[in-house]
């Protein structure tokens, strides 16, 4: 009887540690994928190309994303903006995205916040380029052009969204179905004083879309609080 019930606790032990293994290498990250990524090209799973201007920060199973479409008349185009958590699984990587914004100035629904959502991506990595194929290989092709490391990352969590620093560059991915403020640039930080060189910026307020480029923000950032020049404040909360 003693016999079983020590067989029993070894078993259960080499299981347990068995899963915890498990468990830790489905949160592994994806090395090859880590870094600041500029898009360099986008084509939908119809084969329709669709080129856009933005980013993408992958680093310390943290990611971001913020992109404006391309085309002729600024004002009208639409946006994207992603960010969440992600890790090596699936097809290569997968993306759990807590904050999923799309914006339009000029179509009837303004902004759209599909909420939490999930991406299993295909991850090919030469050199400096990299090729996401989602839908574990099968869907949109989004392919990138890496302009920094991310070593230098630093991530604040704000309540609907993430603020990263990485490579010079910031960008900012925060909003629910009531307002979104998403954007990328580079930036300068002197003491509390975060001036922000928008490349691109998208914010709405669920009535109206408005976007913005090459123009320079002065924000307040003490590490507790964004404080942008219209007036908005985003709480740090981790």
């Amino acid at each position: 009887m003693h016999l079983f019930k020590r067989s029993y606790s070894v078993l259960f032990l080499a299981l347990s540690l068995l899963w915890a293994g498990s468990a830790a290498a489905e949160k592994t990250i994806l090395p090859e994928t880590e870094g600041l990524w500029e898009y360099t090209g986008l084509i939908t799973s119809s084969g329709e190309s669709l080129p856009l201007t933005g980013v993408f920060l992958i680093k310390d199973g943290i990611f971001l994303q913020q992109g404006i479409f391309n085309g002729e008349s600024f004002d009208d185009l639409g946006s994207m903006a992603h960010a969440g958590t992600c890790w090596a699984g699936g097809a290569g990587l997968v993306l759990k995205a807590n904050q999923t914004l799309s914006m339009s100035p000029v179509d009837d629904e303004k902004l759209s916040s599909a909420g939490v959502t999930d991406h299993d991506l295909k991850a090919t990595r030469k050199g400096d380029d990299l090729t996401l194929v989602f839908g574990a290989g099968t869907s949109t092709i989004q392919t990138f052009k890496r302009i920094g490391d991310g070593n230098d990352m630093r991530v604040y969590q704000l309540a609907d969204g993430t603020l990263a620093l990485s490579d010079g560059y910031f960008v900012l991915v925060t909003g629910s179905a009531q307002g979104a403020v998403t954007g990328y640039g580079k930036f300068d930080q002197a003491g509390d004083v975060l001036t922000l060189n928008v490349i691109r910026w998208s914010q709405s307020d669920g009535i109206t879309t408005r976007n913005l480029k090459d123009v320079s923000l002065k924000a307040f950032f003490d590490g507790k609080s964004l404080n942008l020049p219209d007036g908005k404040t985003f709480s740090v909360i981790n």
